[in-house]
């Protein structure tokens, strides 16, 4: 059996070919009809609403810090 090099050259360029071109396959002929829709249950926010806490400072309580620096 003999090959020339010119038959091995396009065996190999069509392997090459064959290799790096994707093959389309069943799943990829045709569109699927569905459409993904969105689920029917939208989260609600909580009826929970974070307070303040109790430790917040307000602002005249700095006066008494100010009050001690020195200029």
């Amino acid at each position: 059996m003999s090959y020339q090099l010119s038959d091995v050259s396009f065996q190999f360029t069509d392997y090459c070919l064959l290799k790096s071109l994707p093959l389309p396959t069943p799943h990829t002929l045709h569109p699927t009809p569905h459409t993904p829709h969105p689920t029917p249950h939208t989260p609600h926010p909580t009826p929970y609403t974070p307070h303040p806490t109790p430790h917040f400072l307000h602002p005249t309580s700095y006066t008494p810090l100010a009050s001690k620096v020195k200029l």
